[in-house]
């Protein structure tokens, strides 16, 4: 049987889960299957960066090193970025020129940190301020590991599951830490307030500070960062910021492509775009059904769906939302 191309945008968490539940439905068989990834690495667990943060290292990250590519007899374009989709020659362009035809696509592009408007965050328009960080890749965090030895005082922004553990991990290497929540609680998205109450309890006694109904409004800097400051005028004074304030889904190259894009990518049951049936989009780049998910186990059931509708395992699969649930791993940790 003539093998088809299959071109997986993305080699994040979803789109290498994708392609192992493609591969267990004996989709080696029908594919060629050719992956793009922006990062230089195999595939690793983001959700371990918390851990890395806190000093336990990278040997455990790595879901899918460089070999098991090879082994799957999977092309990998690792470092590389698909800036655009021709849907009609049925082609996908990278920018270091490569150009490669697909009859199926998979966009699995997942998604960045936000960075909220804010006075003195960037130097220009794609550099941040020396000592501001995104906590969202590998790169990331081990940025924010180096720049931690030589300073003394962080604070991060946002004060929901991502930002507890970044908070967390930079005290492990002796920082005196701020968390700022513009909410009134922590983990507003999960908690009410008495429960985000007993989570401030557990966070303090953990010896880090939390500031909640603080709106940041600005960056304070002098070549570096040297502060920030509120809405009601106060400030803090420190030498690194990270921003944990939510993450936006990777949507452009599907605004550049054509396809319907509201909050993310809009999907029909089979995660197909509701606009090509031989694109399919997974994981936080996707919208389905209105909702946008930016948590593991939606990702999974999606790439289920997704791998049997495309090998023809299962044609009628079909995916009908997920419900959410978090894990504070802070929490876990905690000596007591």
């Amino acid at each position: 049987m003539t093998k088809l191309d299959l071109v997986v945008i993305g080699n994040g968490m979803a789109g290498a889960r994708v392609v192992e539940e493609i591969l267990a439905r004996g989709g080696g068989n029908q594919f060629r299957i050719t992956m793009f990834g922006d990062e230089p690495y195999g595939n690793y667990n983001r959700i371990m960066l918390s851990h890395v943060l806190a000093g336990d290292g990278t040997d455990e990250i790595y879901l899918n090193p460089l070999d098991w590519y090879t082994d799957n007899d999977i092309t990998l374009y690792a470092g590389v970025r698909v800036v655009r989709i021709d849907r009609f020659a049925r082609k996908v362009f990278g920018n270091d020129g490569t150009t490669l035809p697909y009859d199926k696509l998979i966009i699995a592009t997942g998604s960045r940190t936000f960075f909220p408007p804010m006075d003195g965050m960037w130097v220009d328009d794609r550099t941040l301020t020396p000592g501001v960080f995104g906590f969202r890749t590998l790169d990331d965090t081990t940025a924010m590991l180096d720049y931690a030895t030589e300073h003394r005082t962080a604070v991060v922004i946002g004060g929901g599951l991502l930002g507890l553990e970044a908070a967390y991990g930079l005290q492990q290497h002796g920082l005196s830490v701020h968390v700022v929540q513009s909410g009134p609680v922590l983990m507003n998205q999960q908690l009410d307030e008495e429960a985000g109450s007993i989570l401030r309890k557990v966070v303090e006694r953990l010896g880090i500070t939390v500031h909640t109904g603080k709106r940041t409004t600005a960056i304070r800097s002098h070549g570096s960062v040297t502060g920030v400051v509120f809405a009601d005028r106060t400030s803090i004074d420190c030498d690194m910021v990270v921003l944990s304030a939510g993450i936006r889904p990777n949507v452009g190259l599907g605004v550049v492509s054509g396809l319907t894009v509201e909050r993310a990518i809009v999907t029909d049951d089979q995660m197909r775009s509701v606009d090509d049936p031989d694109i399919y989009v997974v994981g936080e780049c996707a919208q389905h059904r209105g909702e946008v998910y930016g948590l593991v186990a939606p990702l999974w059931e999606q790439a289920e769906v997704l791998a049997d509708h495309v090998t023809g395992a299962n044609p009628k699969a079909s995916y009908h939302g997920s419900r959410m649930a978090t894990k504070l791993k802070v929490a876990i940790r905690e000596p007591w």
